[in-house]
């Protein structure tokens, strides 16, 4: 404490941390009784006890009229020399985070839902509104463009403001398309309203999958996302509902049943689901806005416990703005040679898959006019269980190659059996041939089996079940195929931005120009060519895996490679050129006769 007068230097008194001495005390004498002070005790947990010493001008004031104050004692803090515990990814527990994940996967299954549900109902939908099949078939293509496209519009908002706003604003689409379309009565109107319908759906999947990235750990993942895509398998059933519906109460009741489901989850998504974006979030303990916090828990607070200020910015990643490039930058990622080559291929065995699919109404009404509604709706089931069957036993297969890669990896670089492979910082690590080791044989199934299906209606009507059972084949080694690629896919690029919306651009373009024409081919050619021609397209897009196979980890190394690149075209240089060509003019010596008849 210092006095108003300092000028009297004898009352003036100096610090050390919390001791204060007189100026009269040498410095060496000062820093022993402040080492004496401050010293900790041998248990190295406790700091010493405070010195009488401290607070040593309370008890003697530097003026005569200041009185001393009571000495107050702190009690010691304990100092602990262990870190504390790091606070988690996310607070919330494992139950809370299957419950998000049942939640958000009931959302997502309205994408598929809205696609294979609508199948059945191609016919009716003909004969009621009075134009041809492949005019019906016209909607699809309608849905899957907007498919292709309206990802890139979502996801920018999505990471932007949030997934709830998200789930909301899409769902609030969604249903008011359903409702439209129950009420259509024309073509035109049909096939806007389901592109609106598609606008709803578009980026639900992805905003599911963003969702369990935000609420999970790298190694939680895996089985959350196991979860998530083990419920979308369930939609394989919708063709059956579809049909059924169609045939007691009319196609129009499928938009009805849409729209129920829809508003049942938008109502879940409003009472349950928090905002999880990171950036808005941190870790589930940020105090979240009105809009941003589930309708219920404005109601009843959250029982999640928060955790101190200073900890809460760990968890909180930089905000994301919006921009011209963030709606298109995940196209830039087709620009590497291999990814661009591995979308390309999955996404031809996509169409021609969803090809195969959505003219099974069609196909089927026309050579086996004895079924009904409900039995085409039937009809979709083989496919389904073929793709429900790959999904979950290919893992095993592809488990199974890549633990056979690693083991020749090991034998030829001579390592243990037990040693641990981080594959993903190995440069020389052959990630091509560990996810494409079975492809081929996969692939000759869907080639072979796409190429007889339409010869299979040709055959008397007692041969229903011969087009089933290749259905069952085409869908479960399409699925197989597409999983397989989607993971190479996944392997090869290093980048920050989501791959998928410019994968799936691919794929939903290449299936709505398919199904947009295979009718078209079918009464052209027949049926049996027209898939035969799906087929050969197929093979002809198998030297993309071979390439992949033999040349892709020299493309990868030469994307990772930080050695500058080499022109193999070099532009030559004008500026120069021009220069070289003047002075060599200047230099030319005209001959004397030569200038004598110019008048030189």
């Amino acid at each position: 404490m210092h006095t108003p007068n300092s000028s009297i230097s004898t009352s003036k008194s100096e610090s050390i941390g919390h001791l204060s001495v007189e100026p009269n005390i040498t410095a060496e004498e000062a820093q022993a009784i402040a080492s004496r002070v401050k010293s900790p005790t041998t248990l190295g947990i406790f700091p010493a006890p405070p010195s009488p010493l401290d607070h040593f001008e309370k008890w003697f004031p530097t003026s005569p009229g200041e009185a001393p104050e009571p000495l107050l004692i702190e009690k010691a803090q304990p100092r602990c020399d262990k870190s504390l515990p790091q606070p988690p990814y996310h607070v919330f527990d494992r139950w809370k985070k299957r419950q998000l994940v049942v939640l958000v996967s009931f959302a997502g299954i309205l994408s598929p839902l809205s696609t294979s549900i609508y199948f059945p109902t191609l016919t009716a939908i003909s004969k009621d509104l009075n134009v041809s099949v492949s005019m019906v078939l016209l909607t699809i293509t309608v849905y899957m463009l907007v498919q292709a496209i309206a990802p890139f519009f979502w996801m920018p908002i999505c990471s932007t403001f949030g997934r709830r706003p998200t789930f909301i604003i899409t769902l609030l689409i969604f249903l008011g398309a359903n409702i439209g379309l129950i009420f259509t009565k024309g073509f035109l109107a049909l096939t806007i309203l389901r592109g609106v319908q598609s606008i709803g759906t578009a980026a639900l999947t992805a905003t599911c999958a963003a969702v369990i990235g935000d609420i999970s750990t790298s190694t939680e993942r895996s089985q959350y996302i196991g979860l998530f895509g083990g419920i979308l398998m369930f939609t394989f059933i919708s063709p059956m509902i579809g049909g059924v519906l169609t045939s007691y109460l009319g196609w129009r009741t499928i938009f009805w049943f849409l729209a129920g489901y829809g508003l049942a989850v938008l109502v879940l998504i409003i009472l349950v689901l928090p905002e999880t974006l990171r950036s808005i979030a941190g870790n589930g303990t940020i105090r979240l806005s009105c809009m941003q916090r589930p309708l219920i828990h404005m109601i009843r607070p959250s029982p999640d416990t928060t955790c101190e200020p200073d900890t809460r910015s760990k968890f909180k990643v930089p905000l994301t703005f919006l921009s011209a490039r963030s709606f298109v930058e995940p196209l830039y990622c087709l620009g590497n040679r291999d990814i661009f080559l591995a979308s390309l291929f999955g996404a031809i065995a996509f169409a021609i898959c969803t090809t195969v699919i959505a003219t099974t109404t069609t196909m089927f009404s026309d050579h086996f006019y004895h079924l009904s509604y409900m039995f085409l709706g039937l009809a979709f089931l083989p496919a389904g269980a073929g793709s429900v069957l790959s999904f979950f036993s290919i893992g095993y297969l592809m488990d199974y190659d890549f633990r056979v890669t690693q083991d020749h990896y090991r034998e030829m670089h001579r390592l243990e059996k037990d040693t641990i492979l981080d594959y993903k910082n190995l440069s020389d690590f052959p990630i091509e041939r560990a996810r494409l080791r079975n492809m081929w044989w996969i692939t000759l199934i869907f080639v072979g089996t796409v190429g007889g299906y339409g010869f299979t209606f040709e055959l008397s009507q007692s041969m229903i079940a011969v087009p089933l059972i290749l259905q069952f084949f085409i869908a479960s080694s399409a699925t197989a195929m597409l999983l397989m690629n989607g993971i190479l896919i996944g392997d090869l690029y290093k980048g920050s931005i989501s791959v998928t919306p410019a994968v799936n651009f691919l794929r939903f373009l290449a299936g709505a120009a398919a199904v947009g024409t295979i009718q078209l081919a079918i009464d052209g050619i027949g049926a049996g060519f027209a898939f035969l021609a799906l087929g050969v397209v197929m093979l002809g897009a198998t030297p993309i895996m071979i390439c992949q196979w033999f040349f892709g980890k020299p493309w990868t190394a030469r994307r990772n490679s930080t050695w500058p690149r080499q022109r193999l075209i070099r532009m030559p240089d004008f500026a120069a050129s021009k220069e070289v060509l003047v002075e060599s003019v200047k230099s030319i010596r005209v001959p004397s006769r030569v200038k004598s008849a110019f008048g030189g």
